[in-house]
Formats: C-alpha cells, sequence, structure tokens
C-alpha cells in the first residue's frame, strides 16, 4: 500500500474526543509513518465499527484512505496478542488466493502504541448479508438460491486453497484435530469460573464416541457465518470478504460447512431458502470443480449422516463455549455493551447439541 507524506497532516481533535478508549489516534498515526506507510490527508479520524465481540474494530479514515484497525477487547481472550499475529498472517497467507479476504496493511507489535498487539488492513467495501438492506437480494427464490450459493461458494474457495502452499504449514496441527477437540473446548469452559451449562459434559462424552474416522484437513475460519462475511452492496450476489479470523486453524472443512450451514436454520425458517442438502451438493461441486485440474482428481466425497450429525453437535459444542467466554468476560469489561444475550445463546446451542444428539434428522 503506497500512500503518499504530508507535512502538514494534521489530527481531527474533535473526532479524537470522542473515540473510543482503546484506541489512540495520534499514536497510531507515528506508528504508521514509521512503519513506511505514508499517508497524504489533512486531518484523520477513527471510528468504532459494530460486530466483533472478542476483538474490536476501529475504521480510520486517513485522507482518502479508508483502513481498519483491530484489537483485542480491553477484558482479552486468552493469548489475545497472539491471536493478532495469527489474523495477519492467514490475511497475508491468503491475499493473493481466489478465498475473499481483506487486504492486510501493517502488524504492530509494539505494545507502547496502543498496550496490544495490532493490525491494520484495507476497508472492504460490502455489507453484511443480513437485515433490510438484502431486499434486493431476496425478492424471490432465485435471489435468495443466489445469496445462499454465493456464501457456500466463498467458503467452498477457502477450502480449496493448498495451505502448505500458502505458507500455513505451521498453522495449526491437523494430527488429532478431532481427538483434542473436546478437551480443549471443556477446559477453556472451565477456566472461564462461570456458570454450569446442562448438557455440555454429556455432549463432550458422546463426541468423543463419535469422532469421524476419514476426513481431509484444509484451511478452516471455524467461525463461517452471515455476520462474518461481506457481500457487494448490489446484485449479483458475490461475497468480496470473509472477515473476523480469530479462531481460524487447519482443520476439518465440514465442520466449518455444516456449522455455516447450522447458523442459517434461523433465516430458513422465512421459507424460501435453499434446503440443507442442496447447500451440500452445491459446497461439494464447488470443492470438486479444483479436482477437475488434476491428473488424479480425489473427489470430495459427502459425509456419512453419522459423522453430519457429529459435525453439527461439534459446531454448537465449540459455539457454546464460545459464546460464554463472550458473555462472561463482558460482566468484567466495562467498555463493552451488555452481553446477557450472547449468554442466552450459548445455552441455546448447549442444548441444541442434546436435541441432535436425540435426533439427527433435525439437521
Amino acid at each position: 500500500m503506497s500512500i503518499m507524506a504530508d507535512s502538514d497532516m494534521g489530527v481531527d481533535t474533535d473526532a479524537m474526543a470522542t473515540a473510543d478508549a482503546l484506541i489512540d489516534l495520534e499514536a497510531i498515526l507515528a506508528w504508521l509513518h514509521q512503519k513506511g506507510i505514508l499517508y497524504n490527508a489533512q486531518t484523520a479520524t477513527a471510528e468504532r465499527l459494530e460486530g466483533g465481540r472478542s476483538n474490536v474494530m476501529f475504521r480510520l479514515h486517513v485522507g482518502g484512505q479508508r483502513l481498519v484497525l483491530r484489537r483485542p477487547a480491553k477484558v482479552a481472550i486468552e493469548r489475545a496478542n497472539d491471536g493478532m499475529r495469527r489474523e495477519f498472517h492467514i490475511l497475508q497467507a491468503l491475499e493473493h488466493t481466489p478465498a475473499p479476504c481483506p487486504v492486510p496493511v501493517a502488524l504492530c507489535e509494539d505494545e507502547d502504541v496502543l498496550g496490544c498487539v495490532f493490525y491494520v488492513m484495507e476497508e472492504v467495501d460490502g455489507i453484511v448479508p443480513h437485515g433490510p438492506a438484502l431486499a434486493a437480494f431476496t425478492a424471490d427464490n432465485s435471489a435468495r438460491a443466489e445469496l445462499v450459493f454465493a456464501l457456500v461458494d466463498a467458503l467452498g474457495e477457502l477450502h480449496k486453497v493448498d495451505w502448505q502452499a500458502v505458507g500455513l504449514s505451521d498453522f495449526g496441527k491437523p494430527e488429532g484435530f478431532h481427538e483434542r477437540q473436546v478437551s480443549r473446548w471443556s477446559g477453556q469452559l472451565a477456566s472461564y469460573g462461570g456458570r454450569e451449562i446442562p448438557g455440555m459434559a454429556e455432549a463432550g462424552k458422546w463426541l468423543e464416541t463419535h469422532i469421524p474416522k476419514v476426513w481431509s484437513p484444509t484451511i478452516m475460519h471455524a467461525d463461517y457465518h452471515m455476520f462474518n462475511v461481506l457481500i457487494h452492496p448490489e446484485p449479483p450476489a458475490r461475497v468480496v470478504a470473509i472477515v473476523d479470523w480469530e479462531t481460524a486453524s487447519i482443520g476439518d472443512p465440514f465442520l466449518d460447512f455444516i456449522g455455516f450451514c447450522e447458523a442459517w436454520q434461523s433465516l430458513r425458517a422465512e421459507g424460501g431458502w435453499p434446503s440443507y442438502q442442496e447447500m451440500m451438493e452445491r459446497y461439494l461441486q464447488t470443492r470438486n470443480d479444483a479436482a477437475q485440474n488434476l491428473s488424479k482428481p480425489i473427489p470430495v466425497l459427502e459425509p456419512s449422516p453419522a459423522d453430519q450429525q457429529y459435525y453439527a453437535v461439534l459446531y454448537n459444542f465449540r459455539l457454546a463455549v464460545l459464546l460464554e467466554g463472550i458473555f462472561q468476560r463482558s460482566l468484567q469489561d466495562p467498555t463493552r455493551q451488555d452481553q446477557h444475550a450472547i449468554g442466552e445463546r450459548a445455552l441455546f446451542n448447549a442444548d441444541r447439541c442434546s436435541q441432535l444428539i436425540a435426533d439427527p434428522g433435525l439437521l
């Protein structure tokens, strides 16, 4: 990214006065200049963005340049600084692949700037595919299918990326991925020291005895849903960026995909959306398109019904833990809004585990 310098550049003090306590605009601008990311502007502003529960984001306007800064929350998750480094690393690795992602600009590891590790990326011109702004994308069943399939295709493109070829060989540990899931997430839940969540212990025991026997690792976003993607503001529906990479790893792509399908359930209740099976068929088609270019293509096959049940339960198990963490940290963090609704959602996902174990036909 190349932005010309201007020695007369000044900071908008009114904007600074209203900026969040988690940001120091003058310190950030000095750091950007020190990094060689020069700017051409008379004023600079910072605005806190909505969304992001474990980390927070700010829109930076420096002249005509639009950037987004991402940093840990005041009461941060464990190893939050390492998480910032991982997010920046994966965005760098994906920058020149078909997977739609924001363009990374710079990583700051000097904690004297903001008191934490943070990074800056280019702002993406897109909208979250949810709510009133989607009227043009949901006018009829055809438009709805186009929207859902755009999200499925973007995830499929991510899973097609050769993670070793793009420099992510050390990004995760696919060996034993499923075997360590229950202990990892159960341990994280216990670390919160909060309330007991009904059904989680039973779900953990069930998961440990239903691990898929065959699977192939890919880059895994691990929190892929409609609120973590941006689509182009105008039809036809197309994803311009996948965001919020804090839980990304090298893991099982079907956990990503079936988790997305689970997250979509609330919208499907309106009717007119593609079915779970139609989304599965589209995903497999996207994944297998790449295989046709190989001398010895290995087709990606639909998981067995038992494995699909496992993925859905594991998705809800993990999400219950993550949401409970957000809720518990919010009770200690004066800079964050009330998160009791997130706490209720954690209970919902835990109950969903129990429901899916009892009746896999709920998928």
